[in-house]
């Protein structure tokens, strides 16, 4: 339910007069803590150096998230940092990502009100937020997915923890309107140096993976990061083990690797060939492509990752059976770890 006229009014907003329309450009920016990593003293993580401009968005790294903000947008994030990190719990290294709508949104009834400079309106624009968040679920959580994987060992892991969001707009005429969402998270963790120069050749190579990767790859492996419940989590992980298997197992050339992997005989190489190549392609369920991906693509996989995977795969089919899991039991960090070794192989 909507707030009425009333309170509205008693809040300072008023009607847009009639005949006026509001155009604006909606922007997000998304920040992130990075736990698993710390800046190395000797070459800290100067966020003009580390800043990354892609068709898609832009971001950048450091330990002090207005001097981030201040690389990407010009203006700071928060009016006094210390008191923000203490509010939020959060501690540097941190990621901050900028999307933005190219086509401009508009607003032409509703309310709304001046204050410090800024216009702020009520409940305007709506379906330009759902495009942006859109557009954050499908590329920001592919970014964050692909730095999580160059980033990550498999003795550590390296997570990205969402902080705050924050939506603003300009309008044609320069003024700035704002929406403001913030979220916590809180979990122990530990942290290995690294410096700005290997932190920067990292995220080159996180860029590539992003080019190539899914977008539900992504959005899953970002939505686990985020997820409470362990069930969920572990569901969300699995789905991103999944769609990478399948999507990696249709990209396969096994005509082209077929005489590495088969020694025939002449009397019979054309009907053999015919036959493993026809073989190949019809593997449908996902045992079967996660083994041929792993003999022809993933080159890091070995048979305890399978066996992994195996294990997996049964928790998988339980839960979708409808039979008791126990979620205390649920092998999380296992699934995350095996969805990033796939990812970077």
């Amino acid at each position: 339910m909507g707030l009425s006229s009333y309170l509205l009014g008693q809040m300072g907003f008023e009607l847009i007069p009639e005949n006026k329309q509001i155009e604006a450009y909606f922007k997000s920016l998304n920040v992130y803590e990075i736990r698993g990593i710390s800046s190395d003293k000797k070459s800290p993580l100067i966020p003009g150096k580390l800043k990354k401009i892609t068709s898609d968005f832009s971001f950048s790294i450091g330990d002090s998230v207005n001097a981030v903000c201040n690389v990407l947008i010009g203006d700071e994030f928060a009016d006094d940092e210390e008191k923000w990190r203490s509010e939020t719990k959060s501690t540097p290294p941190y990621l901050i990502v900028l999307t933005s709508l190219t086509k401009p949104a508009f607003c032409t009834y509703g309310y709304w009100k001046h204050e410090n400079n800024e216009i702020i309106t009520y409940d305007c624009f709506s379906e330009a937020k759902q495009s942006l968040q859109k557009e954050e679920n499908k590329k920001t959580s592919a970014l964050v997915t692909s730095l999580s994987v160059v980033l990550s060992s498999d003795d550590r892991i390296v997570s990205f923890l969402p902080v705050s969001r924050e939506v603003i707009a300009e309008t044609n005429h320069g003024e700035r309107l704002r929406d403001f969402k913030l979220s916590v998270s809180a979990e122990g963790y530990g942290s290995m140096s690294v410096t700005a120069e290997a932190l920067s050749a990292k995220i080159d190579s996180a860029l590539s993976l992003y080019d190539g990767m899914h977008s539900k790859v992504g959005y899953f492996f970002d939505l686990a990061m985020r997820e409470k419940d362990k069930l969920k989590a572990f569901i969300y992980y699995f789905l991103v083990i999944e769609i990478h298997t399948h999507n990696t197992f249709k990209e396969i050339d096994y005509c082209a690797k077929f005489t590495d992997l088969h020694n025939l005989s002449e009397r019979i190489e054309k009907s053999a060939r015919e036959f493993f190549v026809d073989s190949q392609k019809e593997s449908k369920n996902i045992l079967q492509r996660f083994i041929w991906c792993s003999i022809l693509k993933w080159s890091e996989v070995r048979d305890s990752d399978i066996d992994a995977f195996k294990a997996l795969k049964k928790i998988r089919d339980k839960i979708y059976h409808g039979e008791e899991v126990a979620e205390k039991f649920l092998p999380i960090p296992r699934a995350r770890s095996l969805a990033l070794k796939l990812l970077r192989s």
